[in-house]
């Protein structure tokens, strides 16, 4: 409790990061910080007069250096968060470590795995909702069994070597962003999207069976300089979007997708899709729509070796710009549109 007596208890606004406090009576204790202004400048110059009160400059001075010996709320927040999340307080061999403030709101708090959790799924189910985490997980294989879901939002960032043997169900209401990860799931998919917003960059993320990657429901999904594949036994899709997804693919390699009804990108129902700058490799087909007279499809300056379509169906907006097929360039097709409806050149 910050700045109580015996008896009152404290209240932290983190968006103002104000500490007040109140009596054990439910009256808010009193001072020249919270006050009927009226009446608190008459009874600051009474004092002033009887000599029981100094100049407000004075004052002023001194309520300054109090705040610089107190810790901030936001920094005590970060401490208090972690302290829960490990279960240590205090501990040297456990660093706290309160990252960049953002701005209007708490200051996320990094956490590293192996460290303040034992392994990567503890870390996931063990922390708190809207607690701003970024995971730090360290070199080597982290591995599970089934699934692992995550509903919150969460950033998870990985250090050179470091290895999710598994898959992840990023549920409604998650959002956040991987970065330097590589996923290895040997039957099934590695992330499944089911909504919220995710930003996935500088992955390698391989899969056998499946899909690689399958965005559907509600989600908006971002991939950016990310390896996608097929390991032995190639899935059935680098990336699946389904439903009401909205989908960015930007400068990444999508290869071996493989199977009987396999392509690289496959777009169902009402999705929203952009493929751009991407390199297409040893695929049975680099692009498949299905029941997709809803969905919209733009491919915009990619390199694709191989068949270009699974049959002849076509998402019910199509623009292709810009794109070489096995080296030779392919003539255009619709109009790129603005989030405003304007035609966008490539």
């Amino acid at each position: 409790v910050l700045g109580t007596s015996p008896g009152s208890t404290g209240e932290v606004a983190d968006s103002a990061l104000v500490v007040s406090v109140r009596r054990s009576d439910g009256q808010r204790s009193r001072g020249f910080d919270e006050f009927s202004p009226s009446r608190n400048f008459r009874e600051r110059d009474a004092l002033q007069r009887e000599g029981r009160l100094g100049s407000m400059e004075g004052n002023s001075r001194r309520r300054g250096l109090a705040r610089q010996r107190c810790p901030s709320a936001t920094a005590l927040l970060a401490a208090c968060v972690i302290a829960q999340l490990s279960g240590v307080r205090g501990s040297a061999s456990v660093p706290v470590v309160p990252v960049q403030q953002v701005p209007g709101g708490a200051a996320p708090v990094s956490i590293t795995v192996p460290g303040h959790f034992e392994n990567f799924k503890e870390a996931i189910e063990k922390m708190p909702p809207d607690a701003g985490i970024i995971m730090q997980v360290q070199p080597g294989e982290h591995r599970w069994d089934n699934f692992i879901e995550i509903g919150n939002r969460v950033s998870i960032h990985g250090a050179a070597g470091t290895v999710l043997p598994g898959s992840i169900w990023m549920k409604k209401g998650s959002g956040g962003d991987m970065q330097g990860i590589e996923m290895v799931k040997e039957s099934g998919s590695c992330i499944i999207f089911e909504g919220g917003q995710w930003n996935i960059d500088q992955c390698r993320l391989c899969c056998s069976r499946w899909a690689v990657l399958w965005a559907r429901c509600e989600s908006e999904v971002t991939i950016k300089n990310c390896f996608l594949g097929g390991m032995e036994d190639g899935p059935g899709y680098c990336l699946n979007c389904q439903d009401h997804a909205r989908v960015t693919v930007d400068g990444c390699h999508l290869e071996r997708s493989g199977g009987e009804f396999s392509a690289a990108v496959a777009v169902f129902h009402s999705v929203r899709a952009r493929v751009h700058a991407c390199n297409f490799q040893d695929n049975l087909f680099a692009f498949r729509a299905v029941t997709a007279k809803d969905a919209s499809l733009e491919v915009v300056g990619n390199s694709i070796q191989g068949d270009l379509w699974f049959d002849s169906t076509r998402p019910g907006s199509l623009v292709e710009q810009s794109n070489t097929h096995n080296g030779v360039p392919l003539v255009g097709t619709g109009a790129l549109q603005t989030p405003d409806g304007l035609p966008l050149r490539p």
